[in-house]
């Protein structure tokens, strides 16, 4: 570990737990590069897009037990 990450680490340490999720969902942020709303906003329009298939007969619902049952 370098001197850098042992110095900000021991300051982690001083930080409340809500400052330490503050904290750490910036770090998935600046890992990841994009945020919730982005993955909010792919999910509905997936949901929206299978929606329409069904009801377009494009695509069969089954029931979750018959997938189990396979």
């Amino acid at each position: 570990m370098s001197t850098v990450v042992a110095e900000i680490a021991g300051k982690i340490q001083l930080l409340s737990s809500a400052e330490k999720n503050d904290l750490l969902r910036l770090l998935l942020l600046d890992i990841e590069g994009a945020d919730d709303a982005d993955a909010d906003e792919a999910w509905r329009n997936e949901i929206v897009h299978r929606v329409k298939a069904i009801r377009n007969g494009e695509a069969a619902i089954r029931a979750l037990q018959e997938e189990w049952q396979e």
